[in-house]
Formats: structure tokens, C-alpha cells, sequence
């Protein structure tokens, strides 16, 4: 434990992904947590989850421009394509091992869509501190919502762990009356014909809650995210030539999932930039439901990509000498 939290330090220090704004020294034996740097995460949230283990171990970057879906700035290191956004720093420093936890906020897929990129876990609700006090400003399609807050993390049990410390819910006795884009195995859904993920925003944010308001849980496939296309609304408005490519991005439910106040988890799939959506309305009880329907969910672990990024030792590797 001590050699992993002397590493996990080292490399927020030496910040290789240029994704770290600053460091803070932990106790070895804690859970390492990682906040964007945006004011709109109140430290009341870091009160709680310290009381249960964890520790703040950086400040993350953020994309620098207002919220921006994809960050020019970070590289995702899979793919060496821009790094998704806006809570792409603290995607990236949980996907490389610098963190256990991360906590980011998510506007139209700030949380998610970083999450799906590098095929971790994400989770974000209208649940966590939803007291707090918020500045309103449009989005890019003129729209005006509250942000999320959400975890990335890894570890299921991490994203468990943070959701039961932070509002106190857990996953209930069933998953309940479920909407589906197409049959899963092992679960007992209804299978739905979804309307185009590539919608505009407001169309796709009224269908989703008339959707949800008739269901439990919602479970659909979404991605590859930021492989094929560049999904930024900054640049697709352009033209037909430039919305063809955002739409290929593979950025659809998960624009309008905060939008229509649901609470929304990303688990990864086995395939690049992909993940399983469930989603529901942020109302304890059907929280409870998908969480339940999330273990049914195959944990998906790519060997290859944790030994080359989480042994830790292979950014230290003896380097020639004079």
C-alpha cells in the first residue's frame, strides 16, 4: 500500500498528462480522490467522503473554455485523439492511476462522456448536494439546466462506495420495470425503439423524461465516444460538413441525460469508447432500482491496458546514464 501511494504522489507531481492543477499530500492508507477544478463542487462534498476514507489528492484540470465538450489541451492517452471534456484532467487522472476516485460536474456529458473515452466507470445525479447553489448560464443549443455532480472511477465498488457515502443510497431487493434498446442477458427488460440519439438537444431532453417517467431504468448502448468524430458543438455548428462529424462522435443520450435531471451510470464495455447507459429519474427509490440493475452487468477489465498504465513503475523505468 505504501509503494502504490508513494508512486500514485509521484506521478501527480511529475503530471506526465498535464492534467493535475495541484497536489496534496495524503495519508498512504486512503482512498485518493481527484476534484475538477471548478468552483461549482462544494467542499462539503470532500467533508463527507473524508469522514469514510477518502483523501483529496489533486485538483484537476478542466477544459479552459467554458465547459468545452472536448479539451484541445489533453490527449487522451489511448487513442491520441483530444481529450473528451469538460472533466477531462480528472478522467484522465483516474484512468492513469493517479487517483482512485474522481469527482467532476456534468452540464450536457462533461462527466460521462470523458468517463466513456478511456472506459471507466461513471455515475452522476441531481442527488449529490442538491442543495447547493448554482449560477445559471445557457449551453450551446440556448438551453438552460442545473450541473450534476458525478464520480469516475475504475472500480465499481469505488463508484458504490462514493454514491452510499454521499446521499446514503444503496442498491434495492430488484431493478424493477426496465426500458431496454435491446435484449441483455441475464436481464428482464422491455424492449423500446429509442428515437434518434442524434436529435437536438431539446427534442431528445423532453423524450427522455416522458421516456423515464414510464420506467423504472432505461438501459441502452452508447458510443464509441470522441473516435470517429470530434463531439463538440463549438465546431459542428458550422455546416452540414461539421455536424456530420460531431454526430459521429458517438455523443447522443449522454448530451441530455443532466438536462433532463436523471441520474446516469456509464459502465464500460469491451469495446473502445463504449458503455452501457442506465438511466432513471432522481428520485431515491428508482436510484435504489439502478443500482440493482447494475450488478447484472458484466465488470469488464481490459488486461492489457491496466498492465501497461497501472503498474505504476513503468513511467520510471532506468533511463540511460552518461
Amino acid at each position: 500500500m505504501k509503494e502504490k501511494y508513494i508512486l500514485q504522489h509521484r506521478l501527480a507531481i511529475d503530471n506526465p498528462y498535464k492534467s493535475v492543477i495541484r497536489v496534496f499530500d495524503c495519508e498512504e492508507d486512503k482512498i485518493l480522490v481527484g476534484i475538477k477544478n471548478v468552483k461549482s463542487i462544494p467542499n462539503t462534498l470532500m467533508k463527507k467522503l473524508e469522514k469514510t476514507g477518502f483523501a483529496l489528492h489533486t485538483i484537476d484540470k478542466k477544459s479552459r473554455l467554458a465547459g468545452r465538450a472536448v479539451d484541445i489541451e489533453l490527449i487522451n492517452p489511448i487513442t491520441g485523439h483530444y481529450m473528451s471534456g469538460s472533466s477531462s484532467g480528472t478522467a484522465l487522472n483516474v484512468f492513469a492511476g493517479i487517483n482512485d476516485l474522481g469527482i467532476g460536474n456534468d452540464g450536457g456529458g462533461s462527466v460521462l462522456a470523458p468517463a466513456m473515452c478511456v472506459n471507466i466507470y461513471g455515475f452522476i445525479s441531481k442527488l449529490i448536494e442538491e442543495n447547493r447553489e448554482q449560477k445559471l448560464k445557457p449551453n450551446t443549443d440556448g438551453m438552460v439546466a442545473t450541473n450534476s455532480i458525478g464520480f469516475m472511477s475504475r472500480e465499481r465498488k469505488l463508484i458504490y462506495k462514493a454514491i452510499q457515502d454521499s446521499i446514503g443510497i444503496e442498491a434495492g431487493d430488484n431493478y424493477g420495470k426496465v426500458f431496454s434498446d435491446s435484449r441483455y442477458e441475464g436481464i428482464d427488460s422491455e424492449v423500446i425503439k429509442l428515437k434518434d440519439a442524434m436529435l437536438p438537444r431539446n427534442e431528445l431532453t423532453e423524450y427522455l423524461k416522458d421516456t423515464l417517467s414510464k420506467c423504472d431504468v432505461l438501459m441502452l448502448k452508447e458510443g464509441p465516444v470522441d473516435l470517429y468524430g470530434f463531439g463538440d458543438s463549438l465546431f459542428g455548428h458550422f455546416d452540414e460538413r461539421t455536424k456530420k462529424i460531431q454526430n459521429e462522435s458517438g455523443k447522443g443520450y449522454i448530451r441530455v441525460c443532466n438536462i433532463a435531471g436523471a441520474t446516469t451510470m456509464c459502465i464500460p464495455t469491451r469495446e473502445l469508447g463504449c458503455a452501457i447507459l442506465l438511466v432513471c429519474e432522481s428520485k431515491k427509490e428508482k436510484v435504489e432500482k439502478l443500482l440493482k440493475l447494475s450488478e447484472y452487468v458484466e465488470d469488464v477489465h481490459d488486461e492489457l491496458i491496466e498492465r501497461y498504465f497501472l503498474d505504476l513503475k513503468n513511467y520510471y523505468i532506468d533511463e540511460y546514464e552518461v
